[in-house]
This record gives structure tokens, C-alpha cells and sequence, in this order.
């Protein structure tokens, strides 16, 4: 692997998603839109009074980076489709080098949605220190490396059109329901729960969650869990792009 080569593909990649201004809107712009209107709906239901506006800005911040890993798993979608990998499959990259080119955009990304969204709720009176907001951050990158490996590894398998189905509905659904703070598994059956714990959204809001309310002991428990996941869909990303005529639809 050459860190070079993948910093020159990691840059084309990022130009890509600055030519979008979709993307920079659902990236960063939704976040407080959607900050906003679930405050005042939980001011208005009184069972979500448990529900803090740091819960909440954590929880955003953890589920924030799926928008991003649609518009990844699309890129590496069409990039299969035209002649552009074709051409950088004659140059000495390797499967790996491809996917951290376009994974390290990506956390970028993340990293500045994990900041607005986190200073957004500091404007309302939310998460105050900030040393929690750094920590936030920190906490949110492992998330973010998971939904984007992720959607490379779909938009390796499927089609254009295929990704944007399941990285743009299901993937965005299944996360918003099983990150347990929106939502709180707590009204679910035991079952339900269960299986949420077990997957990696949930873990991946409670250790946001712990990061900014100051529960250091909780973070890593909930952090194994969702590195686990986002090493394991990575790795899977790298050998499925690696594997002959896999990588180019023809």
C-alpha cells in the first residue's frame, strides 16, 4: 500500500464531493434541521423529557455520517461503471489503496458534520465544555469509517441505482430506529432490544452519548463494538473490490 497513491486518489475524491452542493447540504445543513425540529418535538411529548439536548446532539452526530456514506458508496458505483478505474487499474494501486482513497474523504467530512452538530447544540445551551465536543468527535470517526465501509462495500457489489436504495433508504431507516435515542429502545420488546445492542447503532449513539456527557467508563464498551464492525465491513470492502471482475461492470 502507498500512502501517496492513496492520498492523490483520496484528493480527486474529495473534489468529487465538494462539486456536489447536495451532499455539503444533507452533510452539514440537514444535521441542524434535524437538531432543531426534534428539540421542539420533544419539548412537546413529555415521556422524552429524560431526553437531554446533549443526548440528542450526540446521538445526531453518531447518526449524521450515513448521509455521507451514500454519496461514497454511489461514487465507487459509477467509478465501476465508466472507464475512470479501468484506466487506474493499469497503475500499481492496490485494493486497498482504492478504498482508503475513498474512505479518508469521508472521515473528513464526518468530522466537520460532528463539529457543526456539536456547536450548533452549543448555541441552544447544549454541551458546554468544550473538551466534550473534541471528545464527541473522537468518538464519531469510528462510526463514520463503519457506514463508509459500509456502502463501499455495496456499492462494490451492486449497482448505482441498487446503492442508492440501500444506503439511502434502509441503511438511513435501520439507523435512525436502532440508535436508541431518538428512538428509545426502552419502548421496544426485550427481543428488539437485544438485537439492537447487539448492532452497531445503538453502540454508536451511547458511546457519543457518554463521550459528551462525561460517562468515560461507558464509552469504550459501546466503541469495541461499532471498531469491530467498521474493521470487519472495511476488510470485507477491500478483499470484494480486490477480487477479478468485480471491480468494472462491463
Amino acid at each position: 500500500m502507498s500512502w501517496h497513491r492513496t492520498w492523490l486518489f483520496a484528493r480527486r475524491t474529495m473534489k468529487e464531493i465538494m462539486r456536489d452542493p447536495v451532499n455539503l447540504f444533507f452533510g452539514l445543513a440537514f444535521l441542524m434541521l434535524l437538531l432543531w425540529a426534534l428539540s421542539l418535538i420533544y419539548k412537546q411529548v413529555p415521556d422524552a423529557a429524560t431526553i437531554s439536548s446533549d443526548e440528542l446532539a450526540a446521538a445526531i452526530a453518531a447518526y449524521a455520517p450515513v448521509f455521507v456514506s451514500l454519496f461514497s458508496g454511489m461514487l465507487i458505483a459509477k467509478d465501476r461503471t465508466s472507464s475512470f478505474l479501468a484506466r487506474l487499474f493499469a497503475s500499481p494501486m492496490t485494493a486497498a489503496d482504492f478504498i482508503l482513497g475513498y474512505s479518508l474523504p469521508m472521515l473528513v467530512v464526518a468530522l466537520a458534520q460532528s463539529l457543526v452538530t456539536f456547536l450548533f447544540a452549543r448555541l441552544f445551551g447544549g454541551i458546554r465544555s468544550a473538551c466534550a465536543c473534541c471528545l464527541g468527535v473522537i468518538v464519531v470517526l469510528p462510526t463514520a469509517l463503519m457506514y463508509t465501509a459500509i456502502s463501499l462495500l455495496c456499492g462494490t457489489l451492486m449497482s448505482n441505482k441498487a446503492v442508492g436504495g440501500v444506503c439511502g433508504a434502509m441503511l438511513t431507516t435501520i439507523a435512525f430506529i436502532l440508535s436508541g435515542v431518538t428512538v428509545p429502545i426502552q419502548i421496544m420488546g426485550s427481543t428488539f432490544q437485544d438485537i439492537a445492542k447487539a448492532l452497531p447503532f445503538y453502540n454508536a449513539a451511547q458511546s457519543a452519548v457518554a463521550a459528551v456527557g462525561g460517562g468515560y467508563g461507558r464509552i469504550w464498551p459501546h466503541s469495541w463494538i461499532v471498531i469491530a464492525y467498521a474493521v470487519g465491513f472495511w476488510l470485507a470492502a477491500v478483499i470484494v473490490f480486490g477480487l477479478p471482475k468485480r471491480n468494472v461492470n462491463r
